[in-house]
Parts: structure tokens; C-alpha cells; sequence
């Protein structure tokens, strides 16, 4: 396909060409073409692309590939000839902030993806939904795993594995092993634990799946902060939102794990629901959309966790932060992630929180809201493209550190604290990368 993409004209009529011809089974809804249409090829998305930036190809570009799934819609290409484009892209939204006409890009892609998935076949996506149905779920395989590798860890295995150079045998694994996060001393958090005053207002903390595992103790920090601020906190049974299902266009995972989520977070019946990882809180506040209602009591949940669920940080924004303890001598400098800016439209709570912290100063930096380049599992899927993004955040970041003497990164997403945590090791720039709520419990905390 060449990089140069014709805008086209679209048909009179805005009804599916397989809805009667039948060429493609379809797998949930297609996009509707007068979404697609809404497009006025202005470009005003480019800059805001890291894919596009990244390789100057229109083919990698929001217009360029609502040109593709348009022609996949019109049955004109094949699955091979757009697939390669879609999964490149970041699913980052930045073209929807950017956008003067209002695209919904991102929910364009997604039902784009769900309906190419059933014709994807062999390992990969086997192993994919492997994970997404039965690991990611299972609270003891999840944890068996995060042992595993806490073992190779802590147990010099990696050291010696290192030592020996055996990675250099397998480039892509040596990459993939680059990005593990270092496993920490887990405290379990079980469903039914209660935390902070008892006539505080009550609000269900989302646990999830990876992020107990790689970020423990960010659960920790959220319940520290949340309990000086006066609410009452509760701990669900575990479940998997289905985020990273949802971003692979296995919709039929997301449906499920979504429904078990919804009746996991409203159980306690909280005033709020919080959610400290964004990737996760983006999903989820797309359920309404994601999910179909089978029944009335369906449909009032979905409309209850609509009204309810919250970024952490949004919830703390609503009223001044209680008094700290102590001071936090600390320069600053916040990355917005993806699917806390642009998706959730969470963009100023972060950093007037943080700025309400004694000791904190707080250091511009530059497009804090572009792409890191981590995305999900982007970053394992796609190591090239995904460095070369990092590798353009990571010049933003070194400035900020040897200009502004920012001394912590901060990100409210565990993906972005796993790829800027690779960028600043391999930089070996003198900064932590840390969680706003662990920023935040540093002052409350009496240790």
C-alpha cells in the first residue's frame, strides 16, 4: 500500500456492504461508516501521532488509518493488507484531543480490531486469549507467575544469566527482559479488608490483576491516602477488568470479565469506585458501551458504575487535601498518561494534587502528554517502534532531570512506570519513577 492515502468519497448509503453479501463473519459491531466519515483529512492529528512522527508513513497516521478500516468496512482489502497499520497503532487517543471534528478514533479502532480478530489464526492469538481468559483471571496462576519471576530476581538467576551473556542468544527475549518491572515484597490485600475511618465515606478500591503483582505497593499508597482523606475503603474480589482483551479486539473476553468486574465493584455498595491504574479506569468507564445488558438489573449496574467510577486522583481533586504530616523534598516532573489525558479527560487533577504537597516543586515537562510508547503490551509486540517513541520521551525527560534538576518522574499508569522505569535505567539518569499516590503517601505516612 502506498503512503500517500486519497481521501474517498463514501457511498450514498451508510449500510454495511457484508451485511448483505456476507463476506465477512462478523465478531460484535462494525464501525459505522458515518462515524468513519466524520473525517475531514485536516491533518491536525500528525503531530499528535508518535506513530506517525515516528515513521513519516500517512499509512501510520489516524487519518490514514480510518481511510483503511473504511475500505476494510467496504470490503475493498484484506485483513493482511490494513492488519500490519492497526496493530502499530498506540491506541493512544492523542489524535482525538487534536481532532477539530470530534472523531472518536479510539472506539473506532477497537470495533475495528474485535471484528478482524476471528480471522486471526495460529499461535500467537491462541496464547494471547490463553492468557487473557485463564491467567490474568486466576488470582494463584497470577500469583505463581509473579513468584517465578520474583525468584529469578531476588535468587541471583538473573545476575548469573547476565553474566553469561545467555540473552544474546535470543535478542527479542533480552528486550522483552529489559522491561521486566522489579518484583516487590507483596503485602495481599483480600477481599472483604476494610480500611480508614468507619463512618468515612465508602469507596471500593479496584485490585486488578498485573498491578498487584508488579505495583503491590501502589495499592498500599492508594489506601494511606484515601483513609487521611476521610474515606472508608474497601477491597473487592479480585478480577481482571479485560483492558488488555479489550485492546486486542477479543471483545468476547471483555464482555465477560467486564460483567464479573461490575458486580465485583459494586458489592460493597460504595459511594465511589476508585481506580489507580488508567489503562484500567479507561475500560472500565467504556463499559457502558463495551457491555450489553441481558437484563433490567444489568442495565441499572451499568448505569451505577457509570456514575461511581473514578481515577483516584479525580476523586481526590474534589476537595482540598487533608493536612500532611510532613514535607516532601522532591523536584517533580509528571508524564500525563495516554488513558489518563486523553481518554478519561483527567488532566489537571494530578498535578494541582501534587502541588498541594509541602516540599513539592514541580518541573515543566515538555509534551508531557505524548506517548511513552508502552500501550498495553505494545512495547513487547512491537520493541522496535516502541524504543524508537520512548526514545523521543526519554529527551523530554533528560532535560527536565539536567535542566529543571527534576529528581522523580511521575505517571499514573503501571504500563508508562514500566517503560519510563526502562527509559531512565538505560539513560541512567539520577530520577525514581513513581505513582502520584505514592507521592502523595510519602507526606502522610509516619514512618
Amino acid at each position: 500500500m502506498s503512503d500517500s492515502i486519497t481521501p474517498h468519497n463514501p457511498p450514498s448509503s451508510h449500510t454495511h456492504p457484508m451485511a448483505s453479501s456476507g463476506c465477512k463473519p462478523l465478531h460484535g459491531n462494525l464501525p459505522q461508516l458515518d462515524g468513519l466519515d466524520i473525517c475531514i483529512h485536516c491533518g491536525m492529528c500528525l503531530p499528535a501521532c508518535p506513530t506517525y512522527l515516528a515513521t513519516g508513513s500517512e499509512a501510520e497516521s489516524p487519518r490514514g488509518r480510518l481511510y483503511l478500516m473504511k475500505k476494510w468496512i467496504q470490503d475493498e482489502l484484506e485483513e493482511s493488507e490494513i492488519k500490519p497499520h492497526l496493530d502499530q497503532c498506540l491506541a493512544c487517543h492523542s489524535c482525538e484531543t487534536a481532532c477539530p471534528s470530534g472523531v472518536q478514533y479510539g472506539r473506532l479502532l477497537m470495533e475495528t480490531r474485535a471484528s478482524m480478530a476471528p480471522h486471526r489464526k495460529g499461535f500467537a492469538r491462541s496464547l494471547k486469549r490463553f492468557i487473557f481468559n485463564h491467567i490474568l483471571p486466576n488470582d494463584a496462576l497470577l500469583r505463581v507467575s509473579g513468584f517465578l519471576l520474583w525468584l529469578y530476581q531476588r535468587s541471583g538467576i538473573q545476575a548469573l544469566v547476565h553474566r553469561l551473556g545467555l540473552l544474546k542468544v535470543i535478542p527479542a527475549l533480552a528486550t522483552q527482559e529489559a522491561l521486566l518491572p522489579k518484583i516487590p515484597n507483596n503485602k495481599a490485600l483480600k477481599a472483604g479488608m476494610t480500611f480508614g475511618p468507619a463512618n468515612g465515606s465508602p469507596v471500593t478500591l479496584l485490585i486488578g490483576c498485573v498491578m498487584d503483582v508488579f505495583y503491590n505497593p501502589i495499592h498500599w499508597d492508594t489506601i494511606t491516602v484515601l483513609a487521611a482523606n476521610g474515606y472508608r475503603v474497601s477491597i473487592p474480589e479480585r478480577t481482571c477488568c479485560g483492558a488488555l482483551a479489550h485492546h486486542a479486539g477479543e471483545i468476547d473476553i471483555t464482555e465477560r470479565l467486564g460483567w464479573q468486574t461490575v458486580e465485583a465493584l459494586l458489592a460493597p455498595k460504595p459511594d465511589w469506585v476508585v481506580i489507580n491504574s488508567a489503562g484500567c479506569g479507561s475500560s472500565i468507564k467504556e463499559y457502558s458501551h463495551l457491555l450489553k445488558p441481558q437484563s433490567e438489573e444489568q442495565s441499572r449496574q451499568l448505569a451505577e458504575l457509570s456514575e461511581k467510577v473514578l481515577d483516584v486522583t479525580e476523586l481526590l481533586a474534589k476537595k482540598p487535601l487533608a493536612p500532611f504530616h510532613h514535607a516532601v523534598p522532591m523536584k517533580v516532573a509528571y508524564h500525563a498518561a495516554c488513558h489518563l489525558y486523553h481518554v478519561q479527560k483527567v488532566q489537571k487533577q494530578p498535578t494541582e494534587l501534587l502541588a498541594q504537597v509541602p516540599g513539592i516543586e514541580l518541573v515543566p515537562l515538555e509534551s508531557a502528554d505524548m506517548c511513552c510508547g508502552s500501550a498495553g503490551i505494545y512495547n513487547l509486540e512491537h520493541p522496535d517502534l516502541s524504543e524508537e517513541i520512548l526514545a523521543e520521551k526519554m529527551q523530554h525527560v533528560r532535560q527536565a532531570c539536567t535542566v529543571g534538576q527534576a529528581n522523580v518522574l511521575t505517571t499514573g499508569n503501571p504500563g508508562c512506570l514500566l517503560q519510563l522505569t526502562h527509559g531512565v535505567e538505560s539513560a541512567k539518569l539520577d530520577m525514581q519513577v513513581l505513582h502520584p499516590i505514592s507521592i502523595l503517601a510519602k507526606g502522610y505516612k509516619q514512618t
